[in-house]
């Protein structure tokens, strides 16, 4: 499920970053941000757990956030965890700055488990100017569950974090001097206020002062108005008077003096006091401007990277104001449109570069964003610069300034030109396969999980008169299956609907005139996008010809039977222990043993003279292993002793798995016509021809049963016309053909049957391909001494010689092949290159050993192939369309390709038409 190619790698990993960037945006605080990213790492990402650590002023590692089992939806820790710089492996991650990738924790020391066992665990550092502020942990219970991909999205994500972090930490710094600055005026306020409380005490104490010098005024008006009372009773007192006023005088001037000096000093009090609050209020405003000044340069910095990312992201981001005028047009913007910076700053972008079929589209999801209603993954296309048409996936955000008034749009894009084309493209397919299924020269249907017809093509009406209107909804076994054949054909369905497929299952039709149509079924289990059987699908073939082909193949079988039992030549075989299990009619008779009285015996040790045993049991022994021997001399016993002189045909015979199971022997009595030796020998080996032929015929008739009828009966009825046509000349005219005349025919005979054979065989390779059940015995051979065998065995049957120019690298290329598939692979392919170019044209063969493997090409110069047929070069049954009437069966390179891949090799194909072809076969170098 996770497996992925590179495009979907690529795309997943833009899709991952741009949601994470998308909700990064929204958070304002590192725990938010901490949260955010462990929540959709689950979510996103397929993981089971997320765990964030910072550093703390300890430098130790802590749990800032955690998503997953333990942590399921709050915002809140169970056990949170603590671990030291060093310890286990995130502490090793967080030592060392580096990401790793834990494919079996319990192979690695460091592991600390937690609460259960997790197999797999992928830890990456949370980076900040170089420095290490915390790192993103996750676990998994399967082993080698994380990817280089994985580590490759949670970096690129910690990148993002960080940046998150440095910028939450700034406006939390930013926020803390702030309320050191409103501490400060608080206290600024606090010392006024006891300013203006002292200078009310002040105010105070003057006037005291003042209270009191009134009084003494007054005291002293009252004295000089005793003094003046007085001065009547004792003048000798008025200097006294005159002198103690003076006195009073002197003291109130003082006094006086007194006072002014105190408020002077209380005048400079203040001042000082004022200059100190001055010069204290100046050293607070120098270090709130020093601090001001490095929030701003941090600031700047922030907004530098920010611009910067913007600038540079690999995704397409620009920015519109809130009259739809772009204001922001990043470096990819310019490189997927073509329209640089300047080109399109302050022009409406949706009228001059939206395709005008979705401006009204475009504008509303602008408008929306300008009103606070944000969206996301909305596919729209961009104008380029060429006239070529983009397609962006955006998501828009709201761009708001210092007061939190809507100023603008931001749009982060992605260009999925490449996914429509690629969508697009699946779309075709998904049309031509549509096609394919209803314009198929096989008939197929499907059925859903209830039964009912739900597909039904053009040749499934064609064999069965039933139109798709009529068949629709209808229940298929029920309605078109014939009752003998319902609960099978049922088994067969229901099978598929649980995922349990059949091939090759035969069942007959009804056709809407009644008649029966017998079908070759491959049922396929019918999945929709969630993996869910809703349905069977089945692919099938008309095999009513087939069935008539079988019918008549068992009737040639009874004929060979009957021909065998009575025919005027002595015909036995033996079993695979040398045990009689064919005695015929004239077998009895030149011996005078029945077939009773012999089955079962050793045929040699029983009926053979003495002195031919040894001889005898050697040419069996050999037919046994596949070496057949023609015209052996040798006696056999008789009932009454006699010796009667048989002239033999030993042939191998073999099983339907082409095992070898006994020998059939096809003899003459020569005892009596020695003398006509020659034609006897001539009519002996003529009856053999025919009785392999009907063997052979036999054998091809069984194998019919393969999804590829229709192309064999089509190949096969030439050369048995041409066979049945030879025969019947020769049967009606053998006493006037020249023994010539019948060797020439015979040996067309002969072609033809070979020419069948090779086609069965090819039938043969394809149909145990699809069942996988084809034989690969590989062993070390010399692959140059091995190629030039086979060319050289080939070429003895060709009546022309072709020049031959051979590249090899070293005289001898051990290797571990399958010689019988290496075989099919030279044969096919130096074939092609005698056959499809011209007769005075060299081929050349090149056999190379190198560090990629073991490789040999063929190269001729002949008629070439198209691209669109390269293509379909491997596919049975496709022919080139230049090929004209050059005879092929289209199946030779689809078992070329089969054998390579037994061989775990690959093919690399070059050609051009009228110039030749090239193939290269590269096989694996096995140590």
């Amino acid at each position: 499920m996770r497996e992925r190619s590179r495009i979907e790698k690529k795309v997943h990993f833009l899709e991952t970053i741009n949601t994470f960037g998308s909700l990064l945006m929204r958070t304002s605080t590192t725990q938010e941000s901490a949260w955010c990213v462990a929540k959709h790492a689950v979510g996103e990402l397929e993981y089971i757990d997320c765990i964030i650590y910072l550093i703390n002023a300890d430098r130790e590692l802590y749990q800032c956030a955690a998503h997953g089992n333990k942590n399921p939806s709050a915002q809140d820790i169970l056990d949170p965890i603590k671990l030291k710089m060093g310890e286990g492996i995130c502490g090793h991650v967080a030592l060392t700055g580096i990401g790793e990738i834990i494919a079996d924790t319990s192979k690695d020391p460091r592991y600390v488990l937690d609460d259960e066992d997790r197999y797999s665990e992928i830890t990456v550092p949370i980076l900040s100017d170089g420095i290490v502020i915390g790192i993103i942990d996750s676990e998994h219970p399967e082993k080698d569950y994380f990817s280089d991909h994985d580590l490759h999205i949670l970096n690129t994500i910690a990148s993002m974090l960080s940046f998150k972090i440095s910028q939450a930490k700034a406006i939390e710094e930013l926020a803390r001097t702030n309320k050191q600055l409103a501490f400060q005026n608080e206290e600024k306020q606090k010392r006024a206020d006891e300013l203006a409380i002292a200078n009310k005490a002040y105010a105070f104490q003057n006037e005291e002062k003042e209270r009191r010098a009134n009084e003494l005024a007054l005291a002293n008006a009252e004295l000089a108005f005793q003094n003046e009372e007085k001065q009547k009773q004792a003048n000798a007192l008025t200097l006294a008077i005159k002198k103690l006023a003076f006195q009073n005088d002197e003291k109130e001037k003082r006094a006086d003096e007194l006072v002014i000096a105190n408020k002077e000093l209380a005048l400079q009090n203040d001042e000082k006091q004022k200059r100190a609050n001055e010069l204290a209020i100046a050293n607070k405003e120098l270090e709130f401007q020093v601090l001001l000044t490095k929030n701003r340069i941090e600031t700047e910095s922030i907004a530098k990277e920010l611009r910067q990312f913007i600038e540079t992201a690999n995704a397409p981001i620009f920015g519109i104001d809130n009259k739809g005028r772009v204001n922001e047009w990043n470096q990819t913007s310019e490189k997927i449109t073509g329209f640089k910076k300047d080109d399109v700053l302050g022009k409406d972008l949706v009228q001059t570069y939206i395709t005008q079929d979705y401006q009204n589209q475009v504008k509303e999801v602008l408008d929306n964003a300008l009103k606070g209603q944000e969206t996301a993954n909305y596919e729209f296309p961009l104008f380029t610069k060429d006239g070529q048409r983009v397609m962006v996936l955006l998501n828009s955000s709201t761009r708001r300034n210092a007061e939190g008034d809507i100023v603008g749009v931001l749009g982060v894009g992605q260009d999925i030109s490449e996914m429509d084309k690629l969508r697009t493209q699946s779309e075709s397919v998904a049309k031509e396969l549509r096609q394919f299924i209803e314009t198929a020269n096989a008939p197929i249907f499907g059925i859903d999980n209830k039964g009912r017809v739900n597909e039904w093509n053009q040749t499934s009406e064609k064999i069965t008169g039933f139109t798709k209107g009529e068949v629709l909804g209808k229940d298929l076994v029920q309605t078109y299956i014939t009752q003998d054949y319902q609960n099978q054909v049922k088994e067969v369905l229901d099978n598929a609907l649980k995922g349990q497929e059949t091939a090759n299952y035969e069942f007959p039709l009804f056709t809407k005139d009644g008649q029966r149509v017998m079908v070759l079924l491959n049922s396929s289990t019918r999945r929709n996008a969630e993996g869910d059987i809703v349905g069977v699908l089945g692919v099938g073939q008309d095999i009513s010809e087939m069935d008539k082909l079988r019918t008549q193949s068992e009737s040639v079988a009874k004929e060979l039977r009957q021909f065998i039992e009575t025919a005027n030549a002595p015909i036995f075989g033996i079993d695979n222990k040398g045990r009689v299990n064919e005695w015929n009619q004239t077998s009895e008779k030149i011996t005078g043993f029945t077939k009773g009285e012999v089955l079962g015996k050793d045929l040699v040790q029983t009926y053979i003279t003495q002195d031919y045993q040894n001889q005898v049991k050697e040419v069996l022994d050999n037919a046994l292993k596949g070496q057949e021997t023609a015209n052996y001399e040798f006696p056999l016993f008789t009932k009454d002793g006699q010796r009667v002189m048989v002239l033999l045909n030993s042939s191998t015979r073999r099983n339907a798995e082409d095992e070898i199971v006994g020998v059939i022997g096809v003899g003459q009595d020569i005892t009596i016509l020695n003398e006509h030796k020659e034609n006897l020998e001539s009519k002996v080996e003529s009856r053999t021809q025919e009785l392999q032929e009907s063997l052979e015929r036999e054998k091809e008739l069984g194998q019919l049963k393969t999804s590829f009828v229709s192309m064999a009966s089509h190949e096969f009825r030439t050369p048995l016309t041409s066979i049945n046509a030879i025969a019947d000349i020769i049967l009606r005219y053998y006493e006037k053909l020249s023994r010539d005349d019948i060797n020439k025919r015979l040996e067309k005979i002969k072609e033809e049957v070979e020419y069948m054979v090779i086609m069965l065989e090819d039938i043969l390779i394809i149909g145990k391909s699809d069942a996988q059940k084809l034989d690969y015995n590989p062993e070390l051979l010399d692959i140059v001494s091995l190629i030039k065998d086979i060319i050289t065995e080939y070429q003895f049957g060709e009546s022309e010689k072709r020049f031959i120019v051979y590249e090899i690298s070293f005289p001898v290329i051990m290797a571990q092949v399958d010689k019988k598939w290496i075989k099919h692979i030279i044969v096919n392919l130096f074939s092609n290159a005698l056959k499809y170019s011209n007769k005075d044209k060299q081929i050349e063969i090149s056999i190379k050993k190198d560090q990629s493997g073991i490789s040999f090409s063929f190269e001729d110069y002949g008629i070439g192939i198209s691209k669109q047929d390269i293509k379909l070069l491997f596919k049975p049954f496709h022919r080139g369309e230049n090929v004209q009437n050059i005879s092929g069966t289209g199946l030779g390179l689809a078992i070329l390709q089969k054998a390579v891949e037994l061989h775990k090799g690959r093919i690399v194909v070059k050609s051009k038409i009228g110039k030749g072809s090239y193939f290269r076969i590269i096989l694996p170098t096995h140590k």
